[in-house]
């Protein structure tokens, strides 16, 4: 049973498609881990998938939740772009609002 997710950022992400070197199919509805990167820095998170899933290629707007808070949050300013990673990125991203301070 997965705790609730509480967000630190508000983030808009854009999954690559297939044929852009993205993932080989959509990213299915509920709890999503993964990595957020900044530069040299990754980052574990975690964020909620609506039900119908994301779809490739598109822009969608998440709520995220750092495993490590203290650690990440100082890389993750409003504006700040960023990679989703998954053994390779498949989306990019940018940070709309901040939450939580750490």
């Amino acid at each position: 049973m997965s705790l609730p997710i509480t967000p630190e950022i508000v983030v808009e992400i854009t999954f690559l498609s297939t044929e852009e070197g993205g993932r080989q199919g959509q990213i299915l509805g509920g709890e999503y881990r993964g990595i957020l990167g900044v530069g040299n820095e990754h980052f574990s998170v975690r964020f909620f998938v609506p039900l119908e899933g994301s779809t490739l290629g598109s822009v969608q707007r998440f709520g995220v939740q750092f495993l490590v808070p203290q650690a990440a949050l100082p890389h993750f300013p409003v504006g700040a772009s960023f990679s989703v990673w998954e053994g390779k990125v498949i989306g990019h991203g940018k940070v709309l609002e901040v939450l939580r301070n750490a």
